[in-house]
């Protein structure tokens, strides 16, 4: 294809492909429909063009999460204390088997992280479950309503445990207060006294703070079950504990499990409510993995230590996600055959 050349002007021509040609010369090839390809990625325009445009964002991510993540598991097998100084010293899996065997400190943290998760998990999923089929019987104001209930999980987890903590309070506390107006309470109550009474504070702020996103997943999976399940159980007499526990509850079994599957890894990462409502205590009887990490880096310094922490921590929650996915496939297979 001829190039014309204008008085003193750029290039011409009568295909636009001509100037894109003139323009990139050796670096892209052009096949014969007229794409420019790429010799070396052996890539069209169409496929290299968005790979461009995404790779500031790709670059960004792989600086801000992806370098993080490798030099902390570089730092996991040193011995990087900054209590003595910045000194590297590598001392293979001995960070990993101090935490697995010998660290009793992160062990009751995993027992207190037990004690917290398994009522907050009760508690939200009844709790969820229950909002989600109310609301899935109104009819108007149903998105109103909705807003209203999901306000608690917009909050942020520390500004959620300062607001609860004012509540909380001893003299000045709405709660106390209330108690004693109502006839509940003969003296002020310290809810932050005793290891039980502490562990039932931080759940209740837990179970407030995070069954909305319950009964969202929870109300999702409602409206997806066909409705024609319900008028064919109603033509058959079906009362509603019968089309609940024939109907609802097997169909939504697999949503349940998911919801569930996510707040236990969330709240593996329990760490905000804790440094705000109790820091741990008392006696550690509060302390999270989450919040031990946290003491072992930022306060005791262990800085190589803390990094074996945050990847046990890791494995354990992968571990939790593998016999869940293996759960239900068991399921499946169960239900195939």
């Amino acid at each position: 294809m001829a190039v014309r050349r204008g008085m003193g002007g750029p290039p011409q021509a009568s295909d636009p492909t001509a100037v894109g040609r003139a323009l990139t010369g050796p670096a892209a090839a052009w096949s014969a429909s007229g794409t420019m390809r790429i010799p070396a990625l052996g890539l069209k325009r169409k496929q290299w063009e968005p790979l461009a445009f995404a790779s500031p964002s790709m670059a960004l991510i792989a600086f801000v999460i992806v370098f993080p993540l490798a030099y902390s598991f570089y730092l996991s097998f040193q011995n990087f204390d900054l209590s003595v100084g910045p000194e590297y010293e590598f001392v293979g899996a001995k960070n990993y088997a101090e935490a697995l065997f010998r660290d009793e400190r992160f062990m009751g943290s995993v027992w207190n992280t037990a004690l917290l998760i398994a009522p907050s998990l009760i508690l939200e999923l009844l709790l969820g479950l229950g909002i989600a089929l109310l609301l899935s019987r109104v009819l108007r104001g149903r998105p109103i309503i909705t807003a209203l209930l999901v306000i608690p999980s917009m909050v942020s987890p520390v500004m959620a445990a300062m607001a609860w903590r004012m509540m909380y309070g001893v003299k000045y506390g709405a709660i106390n207060n209330l108690g004693r107006q109502l006839g509940i309470l003969d003296v002020y109550f310290d809810w932050f006294s005793s290891p039980l009474v502490s562990i039932i504070a931080v759940v209740l702020v837990e179970v407030w703070h995070n069954t909305p996103f319950m009964m969202l997943v929870l109300l999702a999976g409602l409206q997806s079950i066909p409705t024609e399940l319900y008028e064919a159980a109603r033509a058959d007499g079906a009362g509603p504990w019968q089309r609940f526990w024939s109907i609802t509850l097997p169909l939504l079994k697999f949503t349940m499990a998911v919801g569930v599957m996510i707040r236990l890894i969330d709240l593996t990462k329990l760490f905000g409510l804790i440094f705000v409502l109790t820091y741990g205590g008392p006696g550690g009887s509060t302390e999270t993995v989450a919040f031990t990490t946290y003491l072992m880096g930022f306060k005791d310094f262990r800085m190589s230590y803390a990094a074996a922490l945050s990847y046990v921590i890791v494995g354990g929650v992968l571990l939790l996600t593998l016999v869940f996915m293996w759960i239900q496939r068991v399921r499946e297979t169960r239900a195939a055959a």
